[in-house]
């Protein structure tokens, strides 16, 4: 199984650079596989933390979610390994790993006190405060070697925080 984006937004997403990369759009158009697709370019890189964030439990494991996807996808990867209790996680070759959480409420963040998080995904970035966005930018950081980023999607919102973050870029 080739595992690719697909071209256009899917690909630029995955193409860039910057510490923080936002994909927006309407549903259906390949932002959670993007986001998905992100922590697999360090699948062999010992140390590698990828943590992707719904804003509740259900939104991870409801039908065609979060989970179901990464079942999809990372399951023909040789060496993948999950654990879907107590938490939903994949392993690579006891390498690297991804993480699917959620945070519902301001305080959950707290709970990643002293983490080390190369890569951040927030799956639906509207869906979150923008202090549980903030906080958790503390935490992204690496001892692995790779650069730390945040990734996250959204469908547009124009009454959101995210808009207003975003702003700069959109209109200047």
């Amino acid at each position: 199984m080739m595992i690719k984006p697909q071209p256009g937004p899917q690909e630029r997403f995955l193409a860039s650079s910057a510490d923080i990369a936002i994909y927006g759009g309407a549903a259906g158009g390949g932002k959670t596989y993007a986001i998905l697709m992100e922590p697999l370019r360090y699948k062999d890189v010992k140390g590698y933390r990828a943590v992707i964030f719904r804003n509740n439990y259900m939104q991870i494991s409801v039908s065609g979610g979060l989970w179901d996807e990464s079942l999809s996808m990372y399951s023909g990867i040789r060496g993948a390994e999950y654990v879907k209790q107590p938490k939903y996680k994949w392993t690579f070759s006891n390498k690297a790993s991804v993480y699917f959480d959620y945070l519902w409420r301001d305080d959950d963040v707290l709970k990643w006190q002293g983490s080390q998080i190369t890569m951040i995904g927030f799956d639906e970035l509207t869906h979150f405060t923008e202090k549980q966005f903030f906080y958790m930018l503390s935490r992204n950081r690496s001892v692995c070697g790779v650069k730390p980023c945040v990734r996250a999607t959204c469908n547009p919102d124009a009454d959101s925080w995210v808009a207003d973050f975003i702003a700069w870029w959109i209109d200047p």
